[in-house]
């Protein structure tokens, strides 16, 4: 069976190329985040001066701030953006997108927040990765890196769906005396 790793650690994904987790050697200039909630992806619409990018879906995040690092800017980012605190973050990859390096993060959230800054986003919206797909097939998704940072994140860190298993059946005191045999 053949690898679907190359060479520098790319994983190759229904014909795409996902890339790696290792960081570009370059600075980190903005943060994004992939949010999961059960099977479902949080994109926003940012305010965008670009008239290209009005009304595409993007990954929620922005610039870092001087000297402040990647994790807390994000952690910045989402707050400012969502209202949303997030525990943990764990690191996808970066992307290079118009001569910016992108680090990108993703977490599961309990919840789907419907909250967002009107001042920093025009909307936000759940899509479940199908719609991501078709998103971006009809050139609706803002940087381009936005689905492959989703498949990463769900080839890397795949979601555990457990359903709660059933406890042992105990016997109650009744029925444990009950099948005792009578005494002669």
């Amino acid at each position: 069976m053949a690898s679907n790793t190359s060479e520098f650690g790319a994983v190759q994904i229904a014909g795409r190329l996902a890339v790696p987790a290792e960081r570009l050697d370059a600075p980190v200039d903005r943060v994004r985040c992939v949010l999961r909630c059960g099977k479902r992806y949080l994109l926003a619409q940012h305010n965008s001066r670009r008239r290209e990018n009005i009304g595409k879906w993007g990954l929620p995040g922005g610039r870092l701030k001087s000297r402040e690092e990647p994790r807390a800017a994000l952690r910045r980012e989402l707050i400012e953006e969502l209202g949303l605190r997030v525990q943990s973050l764990v690191e996808i990859g970066d992307w290079w997108h118009r001569g910016e390096n992108h680090r990108v993060f993703g977490c599961d959230v309990g919840r789907a927040t419907q909250a967002f800054a009107p001042d920093e986003l025009l909307a936000i919206d759940w899509f479940d990765y199908a719609a991501v797909v078709e998103l971006e097939a009809d050139g609706h998704l803002r940087t381009g890196f936005e689905l492959d940072a989703i498949t990463a994140f769900r080839v890397r860190f795949p979601r555990v769906e457990t359903r709660p298993s059933k406890p042992p059946r105990r016997q109650s005191a009744v029925t444990r005396l009950s099948t005792k045999r009578p005494r002669r």
